[in-house]
């Protein structure tokens, strides 16, 4: 069959910019309640708490006001990468100092035979490394400019 493009994994609608959101769990929630609704997930519940585990094993804050949260369950019905934005940086998770302004939360089913979420934190990495990509990430206004460059990442 096949892998998919990213089209289908990073859609503009789970582009979500200028967010007053301002912790780790609202953020969640409402990337989540976006997935629920554009049919990538049959159960947010069952995904948020996948999610949240995940973190509580290891928060997902990298560095650069960049966190990558992701969860792996069979909730997940198409392979997902949403991007959310917030007005200000905010406290990722309250031990740690870890600040954060942009999300990529990623949703995977369990029996996924791609690491999608895996070559995307690898790819995305990469690019993140590029100081001209975080700042159009950051500061581009335009959901649809952000969705070509999420776009441009291989995966």
């Amino acid at each position: 069959m096949g892998e998919k493009s990213n089209q289908n994994v990073i859609s503009p609608e789970m582009i979500l910019l200028d967010s007053e959101l301002s912790n780790q769990d609202d953020v969640i929630h409402y990337i989540v309640d976006n997935a629920k609704a554009n049919h990538y997930l049959a159960d947010e519940d069952d995904f948020y708490q996948a999610v949240k585990k995940r973190e509580q094993e290891i928060p997902t804050a990298i560095g650069d006001l960049i966190a990558i949260p992701h969860g792996k369950t069979d909730t997940v019905q198409n392979p997902f990468i949403a991007y959310l934005r917030t007005n200000k940086a905010f406290r990722w998770t309250e031990e740690k100092e870890e600040m954060v302004q942009m999300v990529f939360l990623i949703g995977v089913p369990k029996e996924s035979e791609s690491q999608l979420h895996l070559k995307f934190i690898s790819q995305l990495s990469k690019k993140l490394l590029d100081e001209e990509f975080r700042e159009k990430l950051l500061t581009q206004t335009d959901p649809d400019k952000i969705y070509q460059q999420l776009n441009s990442i291989e995966i």
